[in-house]
Parts: structure tokens; C-alpha cells; sequence
């Protein structure tokens, strides 16, 4: 990521520093390639513990059958913090076209607090990159950072997971949607990558409970459904930086997303 100093000048030192962090690991193939094994290692047995016993896959021959020429990139709804982790988990034990994987995540907390960095150290191998800014001051160092991802995503391996609401919805209906960011639009048009839709149902914030939930068998199914490719067809032709058409493509992966709700509703009725 090329930061100027006069955008980093925005920051507070600790941001800064925690930015260097990020920067250092997934931009360097040695270091990242340490993280993926980390990934599958340590986070992926955490999120079989947590899963094993409950998990269904909906429309996995979708996935399996690409064989991506570009990058693909997830998008999911969110209803928990472990969304985004489950469905790396079981695409790296299903496919092996995955070497690069980075989850753009709200700078706040993961890098702006030092327990934030830690966790991301922790609990992704620092794949939460790059931060996402808030504030209007520091909005130019989330454009390098979106520039980044659509980077990465020409090139063949690379995975980038994106919630397209851009933050956790915490309403009681785990199937009404937010709406689209336009930064998800704005990748998507920059890189112009595969985009799957994946609906993620079952899981809550707390990792124990999930935990000891799925060993009790008191836990409540956790279903993954993903769909085919999203078909963009003239959307992909529009400039990557209008409003309109960053907010058209963001609509529709949420209809795709949206669809794959209802699949997964039906499956959850009927193991019922």
C-alpha cells in the first residue's frame, strides 16, 4: 500500500504503526504465505472444533468447480464475528486455489487498540487487512487500501472475503439484509474478480459457548450456502468510481445473497 506521508499524517501513531504491521505481513509473499499456513493450522481447527458436528453445505460443487483465472471474491452477509472464518475453513479443505486470503475489517478496534492487533495476529495470521477509516480525514488511506484489494484480486489465488453491508447486522431477522456499501461496488468494478455469493446462518459472537455447544450437541445447525458466480453482464462496464453504479452492483450480490437465504431457510426447515 502506498501511503503518503500526508495521509498517514491522519492516523495516531498507534494506527500508523499497526498499519506498517498489516502492510508488512500481506505484502510480503514470505510472510503471507507463513499466515495462510497459520490459518489453516490454528484458525481452521478452531473453527472445525466449533463446527464439525453441526455444519451443512449448500451448493459446494459452485465453488469446486471454478477454476479461477483472477481472483474470487466472497461476499457474505454478517451475522457473527466467525462469518467470514468458517467459510475460508471449509473452502481450504475443498479446494486448492486459495494461496492469498485478506478480509478487509472497520479499523476501529483492530487497529487503532493494541488487544485488536493482537487478536488479528491471534486469531487470522493479521489476514484483517486492510483497515477500513471511518472518519473523513482518513478516507484516502481506505482508497489505497480498496486499490489494494482490487489489485490482488487480478491475480489468480488471491480470495478476498467482504461482507457487502459493511458491518455486522444485529437485527433479530438473520435474513433481512442491510444494504451495500458502495466500497464493496467500488472493488468489484476496479477488479473486476469472480464474485460468489455465500449466505452464512448458525452462528453467535461467543466462541465458548459456540464451542461447547457443538459438543453437548445443543448447538443449533450452522449452514453455508454458496452460489454460482454473479452474473454482472454491463455493470462491469460502468466507472468504478460513480456512486450509481457502485450501489447497482452492490444490489445485486445482495439479491444473489437473498436468494441463497431462502435456499438456506428451507434446508434449516427441514432439518427441523
Amino acid at each position: 500500500m502506498r501511503v503518503t506521508q500526508a495521509d498517514l499524517s491522519a492516523l495516531s501513531r498507534f494506527e500508523r504503526a499497526a498499519l506498517r504491521l498489516g502492510a508488512l505481513v500481506n505484502e510480503s509473499a514470505r510472510a503471507k504465505a507463513a499466515s495462510r499456513h497459520f490459518n489453516q493450522v490454528v484458525t481452521g481447527r478452531w473453527m472445525n472444533l466449533v463446527s464439525e458436528r453441526r455444519m451443512t453445505l449448500l451448493g459446494l460443487e459452485h465453488v469446486v468447480a471454478l477454476h479461477p483465472d483472477r481472483g474470487v471474491l466472497l461476499a457474505a452477509n454478517h451475522r457473527s464475528f466467525f462469518d467470514m472464518y468458517m467459510v475460508l475453513t471449509h473452502l481450504h479443505k475443498r479446494v486448492d486455489w486459495c494461496e492469498r486470503s485478506y478480509f478487509p475489517v472497520r479499523s476501529a478496534f483492530w487497529y487503532d487498540h493494541p488487544l485488536g492487533v493482537v487478536t488479528n495476529l491471534v486469531a487470522s495470521g493479521m489476514s484483517m487487512f486492510p483497515p477500513v477509516y471511518r472518519e473523513t480525514e482518513k478516507r484516502e488511506v481506505t482508497r489505497v487500501g480498496l486499490d489494494f484489494l482490487a489489485a490482488e484480486l487480478q491475480r489468480p489465488g488471491t480470495v478476498v472475503g467482504i461482507h457487502p453491508e459493511g458491518t455486522r447486522n444485529k437485527g433479530d431477522d438473520p435474513y433481512d439484509l442491510l444494504p451495500a456499501e458502495p466500497g464493496f461496488g467500488r472493488v468489484v468494478l476496479g477488479a473486476s474478480p469472480i464474485v460468489v455469493p455465500v449466505f452464512v446462518n448458525g452462528m453467535a459472537n461467543d466462541f465458548i459457548h459456540e464451542c461447547r455447544s457443538t459438543l453437548d450437541g445443543t448447538g443449533i445447525p450452522i449452514i453455508i450456502a454458496f452460489g454460482a458466480p454473479v452474473d454482472f453482464g454491463e455493470l462491469l462496464d460502468a466507472d468504478p468510481h460513480r456512486l450509481r453504479a457502485q450501489v447497482a452492483v452492490g444490489r445485486r450480490v445482495l439479491d444473489a445473497i437473498a436468494a441463497l437465504a431462502e435456499l438456506e431457510r428451507a434446508e434449516r426447515a427441514r432439518l427441523d
